[in-house]
């Protein structure tokens, strides 16, 4: 058995093992350390401790039903609704019944207490004192401890069920995005190649090839949570070859790269929806002379990314914050990145620029 399946395994042997640990400490911290002897001398008394455990054995009920009744009926229906007023009258009630039920007690046994040794104490003090601590004293802290525990186990384990939540939603949106492959650019891709390939361009198989690759990483490389930034890179550059072929001479692309090797690693499919969305703004039907910049630089473990299109003549009706990529995009930033990323988008008739940084990760 782990450390984990022990504290947070629902298993009955584990549970059993867990309570039972918990009622064993709290008898022992009672019976050592509730009672005490003024002269040591009577330490040697086994009196003493058969004193001790007759104690414990009538008050230990008590608190163990008020334990439980504390963290499976008060704590799911009156603290976690909020529910105090309510509350406030059940643990008063509850209360002065045990006091009562521990002042019946006391009255049907001869109650000692350990520091009563010798017996100098009347039957009443002692009465009394053993009505406020079964009564109140003990049942009280133990339940306020056991519903400590019990709400901070629940708290991990929803920060935990929510991490899994998080990482499986992740995943969902790369799917996504994976079966986000704009049909526009398939097409204009293959059939701007498949025209060279009738004009005898010596450009086409290289561009299948890159194709091929930039479709290969989408389907089949691109399940890791982190790539290395080269590849994402990689795989952004021969998008913007293949938009190239489609445009051809309407497309001026400027590349500014200052990253020369890197063993940094980012998420998967973060940079290629911003392109595509850049791309989308123009009309490929309308005979535009086109502008694109793309910046990349790192610095430390700093990526920025730019990527900016000028000279469409496009309406500014298309909000970037409708395009379900750039919020996908945007929402995956926050759940990897949190903190760690800046995202902008500026945007009018004839001009698109996206700006990008992340502090990224140096390893897997």
């Amino acid at each position: 058995m782990t450390s984990y399946e022990f504290l947070f395994s629902e298993k009955k042997i584990h549970r059993i093992a867990r309570h039972g640990l918990f009622w064993l400490i709290f008898s022992i911290h009672v019976f050592l350390f509730r009672y005490y002897v003024p002269d040591l001398k009577y330490l040697t008394y086994g009196s003493t401790y058969l004193i001790r455990l007759q104690n414990l054995l009538l008050f230990l009920p008590v608190s163990v039903f008020y334990a439980y009744f504390a963290i499976y009926f008060l704590l799911p229906r009156y603290i976690l609704k909020g529910r105090y007023g309510w509350l406030i009258i059940i643990v008063l009630l509850l209360s002065i019944l045990l006091l009562l039920f521990s002042y019946l007690v006391s009255t049907q046994f001869n109650i000692r207490l350990a520091f009563d040794i010798p017996l100098n104490r009347t039957t009443i003090v002692r009465q009394i004192d053993f009505t406020a601590s079964n009564g109140i004293a003990y049942p009280l802290t133990v339940s306020a401890f056991a519903i400590g525990i019990k709400m901070a186990k629940n708290f991990y384990l929803q920060q935990k069920q929510n991490e899994v939540l998080a990482k499986q939603k992740i995943k969902a949106e790369v799917q996504l995005l994976k079966s986000q492959i704009h049909p526009r650019f398939l097409f204009h891709s293959l059939n701007s190649i498949y025209n060279d390939m009738l004009n005898g361009s010596e450009e086409s198989p290289g561009m299948l090839l890159k194709l091929s690759d930039l479709l290969s990483y989408i389907l089949y490389e691109s399940d890791e949570r982190l790539v290395p930034l080269e590849k994402e890179l990689s795989l952004l550059q021969n998008y913007i070859e293949l938009e190239k072929v489609s445009w051809g001479h309407r497309l001026i692309i400027h590349i500014g790269n200052e990253i020369t090797s890197s063993e940094k690693f980012i998420a998967p499919l973060l940079l290629l929806p911003v392109a595509e969305y850049v791309f989308e703004q123009a009309d490929n039907d309308k005979l535009q002379q086109l502008s694109l910049t793309l910046n990349m630089l790192l610095k430390e473990n700093t990526f920025w990314f730019m990527l900016g299109m000028n000279g469409y003549a496009r309406s500014a009706d298309n909000s970037p914050k409708e395009n379900i990529q750039l919020l996908q995009v945007q929402k995956r930033l926050q759940a990897l990145y949190p903190g760690k990323h800046d995202f902008k988008i500026v945007k009018d008739k004839n001009a698109i620029t996206i700006s990008l940084s992340i502090l990224l990760d140096e390893m897997i």
